[in-house]
């Protein structure tokens, strides 16, 4: 288990489920989950809050940065389970309604790279084939500050998904940026800095190069991605970085 302390007390979890990641943020002994990963990964969600002292009923809402299907696996059981509202940007609302959402084309056609294939594996395993779609959701927009545990701020930053959104922490700067920038690359496996995902797991590759400005100006932070290991520095640089790395 992964901790990052909040400035005003409380923390940011990350628990191990491979290379899927999702976040608690704990805060007043209240939770917030951010992103769901797979079905499968409930079990590990609930042995991690007991460590922590906490049950399901600790939890008062729940945040998806896209409706894709390794960001929404367990949220409507838990929805449904601790009666807590799911929030998604509402240019992703029809797709977190619908199950098994994912970019089927660009992960079937590098099935034959041993990475990918070993993601498809944990996600068949973990239920991905019979993930419900989420029954109820709550909608926001860009710059929502949302009054549950963090007060995170809603950044939106299309391209991967249109919804595509971050969530800032900004008193502690920790930037949940879900696959808007993440620090393992989706195809082949290699950790690295700061960088978009692949065109062909990405619906709109030029909008999501753009979408970045809306994140230059939180300056140095500490990144907590949807793929990948965590990252602190200067977002500006790591902006231009990934960039220049496409250009290339």
């Amino acid at each position: 288990m992964e901790r990052y302390p909040l400035a005003d007390g409380g923390a940011v979890y990350h628990f191990d489920t491979g290379p899927f990641n999702w976040y608690v943020i704990e805060q007043a002994g209240r939770l917030t989950l951010v992103d769901a990963g797979f079905p499968g990964h409930f079990g590990t969600f609930k042995r991690g809050i007991a460590s922590l002292g906490r049950t399901v009923k600790d939890v008062v809402a729940i945040l998806l940065t896209h409706a894709h299907a390794d960001h929404m696996g367990f949220a409507d059981r838990l929805r449904r389970e601790c009666g807590a509202p799911v929030f998604v940007h509402r240019d992703d609302k029809a797709a977190s309604q619908r199950s098994r959402v994912l970019p089927w084309y660009g992960l079937l056609s590098n099935a034959w790279r041993p990475y990918m294939r070993s993601m498809l594996i944990h996600a068949t395993v973990n239920g991905v084939f019979w993930q419900p779609a989420i029954g109820k959701v709550e909608t926001f927009g860009d710059g929502k500050r949302l009054d549950v545990p963090g007060r995170p701020l809603a950044l939106h930053v299309p391209g991967h998904t249109p919804g595509e959104t971050a969530f800032f922490l900004q008193e502690s700067r920790i930037l949940l940026s879900g696959d808007a920038l993440i620090t393992r690359h989706l195809l082949n496996g290699r950790h690295g800095p700061p960088q978009v995902a692949p065109p062909i797991l990405t619906n709109d590759t030029t909008l999501a190069h753009r979408s970045l400005d809306r994140l230059r100006e939180l300056g140095e932070a500490t990144l907590l991605p949807g793929h990948g290991k965590s990252w602190a520095g200067s977002l500006p640089a790591a902006i231009e970085r990934a960039r220049a790395t496409r250009a290339r």
